[in-house]
This record gives C-alpha cells, sequence and structure tokens, in this order.
C-alpha cells in the first residue's frame, strides 16, 4: 500500500458467499495457472495488507460452503504460487515490535503466508490484539483442510513451513512459535485430520515456556 494511499476498509456486512464465488471462480476460469495466481495476488492487493484476515476469511469460506471442485481450484492455484514463490501474503509487525501504521515505509515486519500468519497472530503480540483461541482453531483448522484438499499443495505447504521454521524470518516468529510451527508440520506430514494438525501446534504452543501465558490467553478470550 502507498504512503498517503486511502486504506481500505470492509463493509459493514460483507457478502463473504459472493467473494468466495468470485474467488473460486477466478480460480476456475482463468485458462493458465499464471493468470490465476496473479488474479489471487489482485485480491490481496485491493485488500491490502490491513486486510489480509478478509482473505484468510476468504479461504476459510471457500473451505466450509465450496464443493470439492471448488475448493481443489482454489487449492491448485495456490499450488501454483506457491511454487512459484507468489503465495499471496500478509505483513505482521515482528514480535517485540509495535505494529505498523498503514502505509509506514519503516519499521520491523515481514510478509507471512496465511498458516504463519495465524499462528504468529494467535501466538505473539504481533498486531493490535491476539488472535482468540476459538478464532484462530476455526480458521487454522480451515485453512489446513482447504491446503490439503490438494497433495500437492499440501506437500509444498509443509516444505515452505520446514524452511520458515529454520529461519527465524528477521524475529517475525519467535522460538516458541517455531517449535510449534514444527509440531504442526510433523502432524499434517503424517496426515492427521486437520483439527488434529491444529491441534499438534495448540499443545506445544501450551508445553513451551510461555505456557502459562497462553493458558491466561486462552481464559481471557473466552
Amino acid at each position: 500500500m502507498n504512503a498517503g494511499a486511502p486504506s481500505a476498509v470492509l463493509k459493514a456486512t460483507p457478502d463473504w458467499e459472493a467473494a468466495a464465488q468470485d474467488l473460486i471462480d477466478g480460480c476456475s476460469t482463468l485458462p493458465t495457472p499464471d493468470q490465476r495466481v496473479r488474479f489471487l495476488d489482485r485480491v490481496c492487493l485491493a485488500l491490502g495488507d490491513q486486510l489480509y484476515p478478509a482473505f484468510l476469511k476468504l479461504l476459510c469460506v471457500v473451505h466450509d460452503r465450496a464443493d470439492a471442485e471448488g475448493q481443489r481450484a482454489v487449492a491448485q492455484t495456490l499450488v501454483h504460487a506457491l511454487s512459484t514463490g507468489r503465495m499471496p501474503s500478509g505483513r505482521l509487525s515482528a514480535w517485540g515490535g509495535h505494529a505498523l501504521e498503514a502505509g509506514s515505509a519503516g519499521g520491523h515486519s515481514r510478509s507471512l503466508g496465511p498458516i504463519e500468519y495465524l499462528c504468529a497472530w494467535h501466538a505473539q503480540q504481533s498486531g493490535p490484539s491476539p488472535l482468540p483461541a476459538a478464532a484462530f482453531d476455526s480458521a487454522a483448522t480451515s485453512v489446513v483442510a482447504l491446503v490439503s484438499s490438494d497433495r500437492q499443495a499440501k506437500a509444498l505447504y509443509c516444505a515452505k513451513l520446514r524452511q520458515d521454521i529454520d529461519d527465524p524470518l528477521g524475529g517475525s516468529l519467535t522460538r516458541s512459535t517455531r517449535a510449534a510451527l514444527s509440531a504442526l508440520v510433523s502432524a499434517w506430514e503424517a496426515d492427521r485430520p486437520a483439527d488434529a494438525v491444529v491441534g499438534a501446534l495448540r499443545d506445544a504452543l501450551h508445553g513451551s515456556p510461555f505456557g502459562a501465558l497462553g493458558d491466561a490467553r486462552a481464559r481471557f478470550d473466552r
């Protein structure tokens, strides 16, 4: 988003199902994988970093409401985005830092893909407020299940997360978050159900040196 550009805002009552159908249509009907990835990228660019969670919401709606064909169309577009290094991503400020103002060109932030973005938002003080436990479980489970609808997408995403775990990403992911992501990937590679995959990450977070803080946050979020 350019400095000085007006921030995008969601409608008071967004039509998520219509937006998700548009996403499916673009991923299904555009003739080439590159065109579909460019379309996916334009969706994210139109929303901007401040509304990247809205893109994650669309992925959740695709999983929760679309048929198998629609899910595969979106997952296969994500496959090509992953394989060409163009996975749509959002920015969170590095842990321990302050959230960036919209349009800021400075500060410490890194771009994160859907799953790692959700994990950082939930587990770290990476934004104005953490993602509540129930919302994290629901969103992460839907995104994991959507990616799992295509085995190549799942394999590529697991490999991508392994790289992130080995690389601190300039401070975007804490040691405890990377350890929890490692537990998630191990469960995912073992073909466990999506809710068990997310549960493995949650259990790893609660068993970390910051587990007491995580438990306290979960109680606060109820």
